[in-house]
């Protein structure tokens, strides 16, 4: 997801899982309505059930950049939750699909393909999609309408359709960069809108913090109002629900403006 994720890889797998919930979350999978699910790691953060968002599990690699697939690797980082129900995103961000040669492309689409493969059939009972693999991430494109970006950008969804045939869910990551509304209604609905090329659910990621790559607005929460807009406006765009993701080594608040809006909207979806 960003520069963490070089933690994360030394080790095998982080689990972020609360066993009776796997219900709740494969019901979601199967075309329920709309939720909201909690990939938070803020420590001290509550369980969160109660209020209607259920854990979800990530699952990290065991190899890098320029490994290949390590079958045996793969299935033991699984293994342990062979008999999980529910929803697993997969956060593999070493391979890209964009802005490398055609025969590595191939490649890649051939290691994530794999891997889901594996996936599957160590996890046989469970629901499983990569983080931000599909679609290519273009910011700028959508933004600008700039025609060269959003051709090359269409041909990297295209080649990424091999994948897609091996997973269940697609989450696309539409993380805010800047402190621009409307830019960041292009870019989201742009984003969404060729997740469904897959006709697989969709469940968007949201981070309620400015992305760390700007450096004037890294570490600080998205404005309450803005971060309100997201949800609804991920809810109104034909997204079958969210991730929630963020928190890494920072406390819990539970009077943060972003969360007070979360349980808020949470409350709105209840029937």
């Amino acid at each position: 997801m960003f520069s963490v994720r070089k933690v994360f890889r030394s080790i095998a797998v982080l689990l972020v899982w609360c066993p009776a919930h796997g219900a709740h979350a494969d019901a979601a999978a199967q075309g329920n309505p709309f939720v909201v699910f909690d990939a938070l790691l803020y420590q001290g953060r509550p369980d969160l059930s109660a209020l209607g968002m259920p854990r979800i599990i990530q699952m990290n690699p065991p190899h890098g950049a320029g490994d290949d697939v390590d079958d045996q690797k793969t299935r033991a980082t699984m293994q342990g939750i062979k008999d999980y129900r529910g929803v697993i995103f997969l956060d593999y961000e070493a391979w890209p699909l964009g802005g490398v040669p055609a025969e590595v492309v191939a490649d890649h689409v051939e290691k994530y393909s794999r891997v889901a493969e594996i996936a599957h059939e160590t996890v046989p009972k469970a629901t499983f999609g990569y983080y931000g693999v599909l679609p290519c991430r273009e910011y700028w494109g959508l933004v600008l309408a700039d025609r060269t970006k959003l051709d090359a950008w269409k041909e990297c969804n295209r080649q990424g359709e091999a994948i897609a045939n091996h997973v269940d869910v697609i989450f696309p990551s539409v993380y805010t960069f800047y402190d621009n509304q409307q830019a960041w209604d292009v870019y989201a609905k742009g984003m969404i809108a060729e997740a469904r090329r897959y006709n697989k659910p969709v469940y968007v990621f949201l981070w309620p913090e400015f992305h760390p790559s700007n450096p004037l607005l890294r570490g600080t929460n998205i404005p309450a109002k803005f971060w309100r807009h997201q949800l609804e406006f991920c809810r109104a765009s034909a997204a079958d629900g969210i991730v929630i993701w963020g928190g890494w080594q920072e406390q819990w608040k539970e009077d943060a403006p972003w969360w007070i809006e979360t349980k808020a909207f949470l409350a709105s979806l209840q029937p």
